[in-house]
This record gives structure tokens, sequence and C-alpha cells, in this order.
């Protein structure tokens, strides 16, 4: 008896041990959690700060010919060597490495002669040269050899944002350098009519000619937009190239020079189309991905395309590739914009007189514009 009193005593001394411990361990997580509560979250100008050394502003130099009738005369007296004209523009960049390469839009350097690209922190311009680019998404990746270690900004995923989610864009609007201005994420998915691969973020922070090109920026500090664009038709409507579509993008330019996209070989047409209203994005997108209408005929094949080698007819109804349903054109090259040229892909159409079929196309990469038609809906 004596015995069993004492494990007894033993035991009831290592339950209060352990219930000890058990509350020493609470009020730790308590006491974290409300440190954690009582710091301060970042603010406006913690992002601005940190970000500021990543983005740069870039001046072009284009050249053209006078065509000036009073020129005329340089052309007799100098045996045909009239004087060129100069001019300038002005854009922004993101810098995404340690390497110094530098992302900016297509239409910001497009043309030109010579780069420039000005340094935040210590004003330092350099020249830079074109590594690749990419008119259908309107981005282009340059590299400097800065003189000094330069702060790269990184990629965050532009797929979680919200709508209503706070953005910051920095650029150099009107040759105001590195300026910031704050907004929301005022939609997205928006198609405006800009190319085949519109899948804008719209935001109401404020955008100038010379944005273009600048990061937008979530409250975490990261890239989730490049500024493209502003409406003509109204103050704050900005757009913005999302952050995953520029990653791949950036891999593509650094590894090949260019974008290898993947070709179906068909001409569509939208069953639901906001074509005839400039471009907008005015049907309602959500209504056809949960039912309806939706999807894009086949209007024309290409001789010897993947989709013809595959069966696709004239007439066809493609409503789903692999998982996913397919609500219009743009949606389909989005699509296609995240597979290799290499890939294979299940499509699900619909065909008169037999019903739903599933059709599966092996790609290959786009060939070269002069060896294919001027379609305007052709990928």
């Amino acid at each position: 008896m004596r015995n069993l009193s004492t494990l007894t005593k033993l035991a009831a001394a290592a339950a209060l041990w352990l219930a000890s411990l058990h509350g020493m361990a609470k009020s730790h997580a308590q006491a974290q959690a409300q440190t954690q509560a009582n710091a301060p979250t970042k603010t406006y100008a913690d992002i601005a700060e940190a970000a500021i050394p990543g983005v740069v502003n870039i001046r072009t130099t284009s050249y053209r010919k006078a065509h000036d009738p009073q020129m005329d005369i340089y052309e007799y007296f100098l045996g045909g060597k009239v004087p060129q004209m100069s001019s300038h523009s002005i854009g922004s960049g993101l810098i995404v490495d340690a390497q110094g390469h530098i992302l900016t839009n297509n239409h910001v350097i497009d043309g030109a002669a010579s780069i420039d690209v000005l340094f935040a922190n210590n004003r330092e311009k350099v020249r830079a040269r074109v590594i690749g680019r990419d008119p259908k998404t309107d981005l282009a990746l340059l590299q400097v050899s800065p003189k000094s270690a330069q702060t790269a900004l990184t990629l965050g995923d532009s797929d979680a944002l919200r709508i209503g989610d706070q953005v910051l864009a920095i650029g150099n609007p009107l040759g105001f350098s590195h300026t910031v201005t704050s907004g929301i994420i005022s939609a997205k998915s928006r198609v405006i009519g800009a190319g085949p691969y519109d899948n804008f973020l719209q935001t109401d922070a404020t955008i100038h000619p010379g944005n273009s090109g600048g990061p937008l920026l979530d409250m975490r500090g990261q890239v989730i937009g490049i500024n493209t664009a502003v409406s003509s038709e109204g103050q704050g409507i900005g757009f913005a190239i999302p952050s995953n579509m520029a990653r791949q993008v950036i891999k593509d330019l650094l590894k090949f020079g260019k974008v290898r996209r993947p070709f179906l070989g068909v001409v569509g047409k939208n069953l639901m189309s906001g074509e005839d209203l400039d471009g907008h994005d005015e049907r309602d997108s959500s209504a056809s991905k949960t039912g309806g209408v939706y999807g894009f005929l086949i209007t024309n094949l290409v001789v010897d395309g993947p989709a013809a080698k595959a069966g696709l007819r004239l007439g066809d109804l493609v409503v789903g590739c692999d998982q996913d349903k397919i609500t219009d054109l743009n949606h389909m090259q989005r699509l296609l914009g995240q597979k290799a040229p290499s890939e294979r892909l299940r499509l699900k159409v619909f065909r008169r007189g037999r019903g739903f079929l599933h059709v599966a196309v092996n790609l290959q990469e786009t060939p070269s514009a002069d060896r294919l038609p001027a379609e305007r809906d052709l990928f």
C-alpha cells in the first residue's frame, strides 16, 4: 500500500508539471500573437522606400528622315544624304535580377537607336542593349552593366490578387523621376483590344505617359503588374500586364531571345464578343463561365497545321481545353500561352451531327509571320 501511495503522488506531481509546461507554452504563444498584432503594418512609405532603387527611368533616341520639302536642297548638294531628325521618348522599367536585366514595355523602346537607363540610387546613367522583345504582350528585356550594385524587385503572384487590393505604381510620368502613386485593383482580366493576349489588371492608381514599363506593387512590395496603358476616355483607369504573364516572357527572352509560343493553326470567331464596342470587354465573363453561350467557332484552318492534322473541322465549336471551359478566343490564347510548343492538349468541341467530341492536338512552335496568312484571330 505504501508503494502504491508513492506512485500516486509521483503521478500527480508529473501531471502538475506537464500542466505548468502547457500553460507556459500557451502564454508564450499568446504573447507572440499579441506582439504580432501590435507590430506596425507596412505603409506606402515603407514599400516605396524599398522599391524605388529597383525602378529605372528610360530615355530613348530615335532618328527619322526629314520630310520637309525645304530639305530637298540637301539631297541635291549632299548626294541624297538628307540630315536626320532626332526625337526622344521616356519610359520606365524595373530591375529583375542581379545581372542587370531590366523589364519594360516594348513600345517604350520600339524603333530606338539608343536606350539610356537612369538609376535612382546614384543617378548613374548607362547605355542598355536589347536582349529580346515581344510585341504581342508589349514587353521587352534590356540589359545594362551598371558600375555599382543595383536592387532587383521580386515578381509576385498576380493570380492571387483580389479586386480592391491596394497597389502602388512607380515610374517616370511626364519626366517626373520616380513618382509614386497609389490606388486599388479595380478589375482583372480586362480585354482592351491591345492584342491577342489581352489580360490586363485595371487600376485607379494614377498613370501617365512615362509610367509605361514601371512596376505595379502590392502591399508586400512585390511586383504584380507592369504598367502599360491608360484609358483616353476617363481619369483613373490604367492597365497593367500581370506579373505571371511577364514571368514566362522573361524566361523565354533570357533563354531564346524571343517568346516561343505554341501554335494551334486555327482562325476563330467568338460566339459572345465585345468587338463591336471598340474592343472593350462589355460582356459578363463570369456568366459565360458558369453557363449559357460560350466558346468559339473555328472559321478557318491552316493547311498542315496542328489542328487540321488532328482532325478539327470548319464550324467546330471549341468549348473546352484539358480541364478548362473555354469562354472565348482570348481565354483560349491565354491558356495556349501557358503551354510549351512541344505539348499536347485535349480540346472539347461540338460538331453538328456528331455532338461533343474530344480531340488530341500536338502543338508546334508558331511559324514566322511571313509563313502565315494575315489573319487577326489566327493562333
